[in-house]
């Protein structure tokens, strides 16, 4: 029976199989990629307001926030301002949140007018955006605090920026002393580049004059321009020379062979020097760093208010600093220069009392090292002598056979050398080949205590070996001299204790950079005259 029946159940199952209609492969669905594709493709065309409507009428599964952004971009590109500006706003009302690269797009495009007195709606859009920008990254830094990457200032950079082209200044500090004190979103030199762009090119146009008239409330901030000076200093040349036009246009500190006199500028103070003489040295300008210095030495008047706290030792250091850098390079007068400012240095401050002015132990290093590298040993012990009140040319007097005079001053007016001074003095005194001056240095180093020197376990030990090895040296020099025949077993057991420092120490092969320092040094000691000094309350700009 079941053999009867097969036949005719083959038959219907072939009929119902004919009777169904094909099946159709599976519709491919739109990708976001895909659509931002099609509508860069439609913007080419010049089709601008078919991609809009391309956009928002495909299904919401094919649209993103990067195609949102394509298309905000490509209406910038044709300056649909207000068109880029209601598709935002729609994006928004459709649920895609904006992200760091929407607010770029949208600040970037807006950043291309102009002439913004022709769109006051589009500065106030632009209004409208940094407060959206606001609130995104107070969502961001509460939602996920560790994702630096969309909280970077790129937006609130081009913001500052058409603040500036715009000429609204005080809107432009407002949005700057808002700013987070620290972490990502504090001013970083891509803020105050932007805000010294704006200032300068506002001052070009129109002059910074007529600016304070337009907006009563506006004033240039000489600690704005001091952290501005620092945060270009870490910049590329271009921002460090931007830095140096800052440095001319509001310090009055012009390169050399500027036409106009000089004059004290009124934002001129302890820390726009400071980062005017930072800045020369971080471009290796040790020359144009001297220039501003002595600019400042000859006309300062000390007797006048406020004067006195202008220049410091900090400012000398520097300037000592380019000294010690310049000798490196065979300059033959630098010595004598950097003897020149220790000498005015201590003069202002005998007649009028200047603490901050007066020299320390770091101050007459700086000198000491200038004159090692000229080889001066005339101003290396004229130095030692400003330094220590040991009169250095008693030794001519007793041809070094008594200790040398030393000068009475008033409590804390000398200062002890110790193991990096006199490294400094017998490796000048061995550089000149001079047995006089050798025997004069050995003089000096006996008085100050040779087996102290060479015991100090506190020093550090490059200066400890580089004097051991200079003494040894030096002894090999005078071993044959009369005038140390009858010292000479003296000489041999001090020369086997100098050998012996040497020989446990001396591995330690260095340049004098404890004294000069490494330009990384020299940013981790200005870094509390760089963005800390900025005042960040609007309260204290309105005092």
């Amino acid at each position: 029976m079941f053999t009867r029946r097969a036949p005719s159940i083959l038959r219907f199952v072939r009929a119902f199989a004919t009777s169904r209609p094909p099946v159709s492969p599976p519709r491919k669905l739109l990708r976001p990629y895909d659509l931002a594709l099609q509508l860069k493709q439609l913007s080419a065309d010049g089709n601008i307001d078919a991609a809009v409507q391309r956009l928002q009428s495909v299904p919401r599964d094919a649209q993103n926030v990067p195609a949102w952004n394509t298309m905000l971009s490509l209406c910038m590109s044709h300056k649909k301002f207000q068109l880029a500006y209601a598709l935002f706003i729609d994006m928004k009302r459709r649920g895609f949140s904006p992200n760091i690269s929407t607010f770029v797009t949208m600040f970037k495009g807006l950043s291309q007018i102009d002439d913004w007195s022709n769109h006051p709606k589009q500065l106030a859009n632009a209004h409208a955006l940094y407060h959206y920008y606001l609130a995104y990254t107070l969502s961001i830094k509460h939602h996920d605090p560790g994702n630096v990457a969309q909280l970077s200032l790129s937006p609130l950079v081009i913001y500052i920026s058409i603040l500036g082209a715009a000429g609204d200044f005080q809107k432009m500090f407002d949005v700057y002393f808002a700013m987070d004190q620290d972490g990502p979103h504090a001013p970083n030199k891509f803020v105050f580049t932007a805000m010294l762009r704006a200032i300068t090119n506002q001052q070009e146009r129109a002059g910074i004059e007529k600016t304070m008239q337009k907006c009563p409330d506006f004033e240039l901030d000489s600690r704005l321009i001091a952290a501005s000076i620092h945060a270009l200093t870490r910049g590329r040349p271009a921002d460090q020379n931007l830095a140096l036009d800052i440095i001319a246009q509001h310090l009055g500190l012009t390169r050399p062979g500027h036409p106009d006199p000089f004059k004290l500028s009124p934002h001129l103070n302890y820390w726009t020097l400071d980062a005017a003489l930072q800045v020369c040295l971080a471009m290796q300008k040790f020359r144009l760093c001297v220039h501003f210095m002595h600019l400042i030495m000859d006309n300062l008047d000390f007797d006048r208010p406020g004067v006195r706290s202008i220049a410091a030792r900090s400012h000398i250091h520097k300037l000592l600093r380019a000294h010690a850098s310049l000798a490196m390079l065979a300059s033959p007068h630098e010595s004598s220069q950097a003897i020149d400012a220790l000498e005015w240095c201590l003069k202002n401050d005998a007649i009028y009392d200047i603490p901050d002015l007066r020299p320390d132990l770091r101050t007459y290093h700086f000198v000491l090292v200038t004159c090692f590298r000229t080889g001066d040993w005339e101003g290396a012990i004229k130095s030692f002598q400003l330094m220590t009140g040991i009169q250095t040319d008693s030794f001519n007097e007793s041809e070094g056979k008594a200790p040398p005079r030393v000068q009475k001053r008033p409590e804390g007016r000398s200062l002890a050398p110790n193991v990096e001074t006199m490294s400094f003095i017998m490796r000048t005194a061995l550089q000149t080949k001079d047995n006089t001056k050798a025997l004069q240095a050995l003089w000096l180093s006996e008085y100050v205590g040779i087996d102290n020197l060479l015991q100090d376990k506190v020093a550090e030990p490059y200066y400890r070996a580089s004097f051991a090895r200079a003494l040894a040296s030096v002894i090999d020099q005078l071993l044959h001299d009369p005038r140390t025949e009858h010292r000479r077993e003296w000489l041999a057991s001090l020369k086997a204790r100098a050998k012996e420092v040497v020989r446990t120490v001396g591995h330690t092969l260095r340049r004098d950079k404890s004294t000069l320092g490494t330009m990384t040094t020299l940013t981790q000691e200005d870094g509390a005259v760089s963005f800390d000094l900025v005042a960040r309350s609007s309260k204290s700009r309105s005092n």
